[in-house]
């Protein structure tokens, strides 16, 4: 099956060039391409293409901000910035992109990225309607060890490995910190920081924080404190029902 794929970028020659350039996979199709990101989600919110590649500067709605709402999509597409100022990199990963690739893009830049797609896709979770999910398996000891997701406190990145926290044990994950936002559907379970998804019913205390946003002390033996990231602070003051 071939992945659908469109391309964003208010420069029609370099959404051309993009295609040229998907064209040389036989297992990826440009579904449609645009230079504006306001008509771009409209499509992909209909038309639901797996794989979206994204300039992050655009005029009007940026890259970063039409990537946070494509995140609320019941199956977010995989999406892949692409942008000429590298230093975006660390907002852009503070969304749910799975890649990052800056211009001038090559046939090897773009290669490499699909790699990681097509191994992530290989591991899709189901999606929020089918999935029936009710444990998470970790490793302990060498040993997997299956865990209730009731008993998460929360999920995180450290040196880019992921660990899973619960009261009173840590343990090393077996999936991504995407594979585990795409997997813990319910409605306590949030991605509040790049490096952290959280379990809403194991917060203990909400302190105010820099710029508007907040700490997360959480209900682990640590009493582990949980930052927020900024465009995350929205979402999570409708879910606690914070004003």
């Amino acid at each position: 099956m071939r992945t659908k794929a469109v391309i964003v970028d208010d420069e029609q020659p370099i959404c051309d060039e993009i295609e040229y350039l998907l064209s040389q996979h036989p297992d990826m199709e440009v579904c449609a391409k645009f230079t504006n990101c306001v008509d771009a989600l409209i499509y992909i919110l209909e038309k639901k293409p797996e794989l979206v590649l994204l300039d992050v500067s655009m005029p009007g709605m940026s890259g970063l901000e039409m990537a946070q709402r494509l995140n609320s999509m019941n199956k977010p597409p995989y999406i892949v910035f692409i942008t000429a100022y590298p230093e975006h990199a660390v907002d852009a990963f503070a969304t749910p992109a799975v890649g990052y690739i800056t211009k001038p893009i090559t046939a090897e830049k773009l290669a490499q990225t699909l790699t990681k797609i097509r191994h992530l896709s290989s591991k899709t979770i189901p999606d929020k309607k089918t999935a029936q999910i009710a444990k998470v398996c970790v490793l302990a000891g060498g040993k997997i060890v299956p865990v209730n997701k009731s008993d998460i406190v929360f999920i995180y990145v450290k040196d880019k490995d992921v660990f899973v926290r619960t009261r009173i044990d840590e343990f090393s994950a077996m999936m991504t910190l995407q594979e585990f936002d795409n997997m813990l559907t319910e409605a306590n379970f949030m991605r509040v920081h790049r490096q952290y998804i959280i379990n809403l019913d194991e917060v203990l205390e909400i302190t105010p924080w820099f710029h508007g946003s907040y700490l997360l002390r959480m209900n682990d033996a640590n009493k582990q404190e949980v930052p927020v990231s900024r465009n995350r602070v929205k979402q999570l003051k409708i879910a606690l029902g914070l004003k």
